[in-house]
């Protein structure tokens, strides 16, 4: 009887161990299943941050890439100023106006809407420079046939004997009172650099012209 109680005891405690060992089991593998799957997650959020991360830092450089060539357009706009020209004769549109430093002829042409049928270019350099208050006149095919002679930069005095300082070739300078070779030069080469006189005050900047100077011609210039 004792030894049957001992063999029951002894399954009892068997089936225990087993127990215990199958429960072991299962909390380890449950354990190992969680730590996984939250390590995966773990993983994926900071792939995914990073890629956030990148692709901002990617946007920043497009923007900055992007303002920096907005910022270049408008230095290039800033840079770029504006000289008032007139255009008489033979064009669609003759009338006064304003057209980038730097203009040729044959872009005021253009902005007068072209030359008429009438025109005659023959003695007109359209690939000139323009220069400020400049007038170009382009002549008729009739004025040309008959023998009158219009200058492309129109007149360089007036009906009153004025000398206009911005379209007047050396000869003409000269007439001014006190206006030899070199002086003529000199006002030719400060309109060429400066794309011609805003008034003529400017011409007390030439050497040799000062203000008693500037006081006896200033009657005989104009612009």
């Amino acid at each position: 009887m004792l030894e049957q109680i001992k063999e029951e005891l002894k399954k009892i405690l068997n089936a225990r161990i087993i127990a215990i060992f199958v429960l072991g089991v299962v909390f380890l593998s449950s354990s190992l299943f969680l730590y996984y799957k939250n390590k995966s997650k773990v993983f994926k959020d900071e792939y995914m941050n990073n890629i956030y991360v990148e692709s901002e830092s990617e946007n920043e450089a497009v923007n900055s890439s992007v303002n920096a060539s907005s910022s270049n357009v408008d230095t290039e706009n800033q840079k770029k100023s504006l000289i008032v020209v007139e255009i008489k004769g033979e064009v669609k549109d003759p009338d006064v106006y304003e057209i980038e430093d730097g203009s040729i002829i044959r872009d005021l042409i253009n902005l007068a809407g072209g030359l008429t049928g009438e025109a005659n270019t023959d003695g007109i350099n359209r690939a000139e420079k323009l220069r400020g208050n400049q007038l170009i006149v382009i002549p008729n095919k009739s004025d040309m046939a008959s023998g009158s002679v219009i200058n492309q930069n129109a007149s360089t005095t007036n009906g009153s004997g004025v000398i206009n300082i911005n379209t007047a070739p050396l000869e003409e300078l000269k007439k001014i009172t006190g206006v030899g070779d070199v002086k003529a030069q000199s006002i030719i080469d400060y309109r060429d650099k400066n794309g011609g006189f805003k008034s003529i005050e400017e011409l007390k900047n030439i050497d040799g012209i000062g203000s008693k100077t500037f006081e006896k011609i200033k009657d005989q210039v104009g612009i």
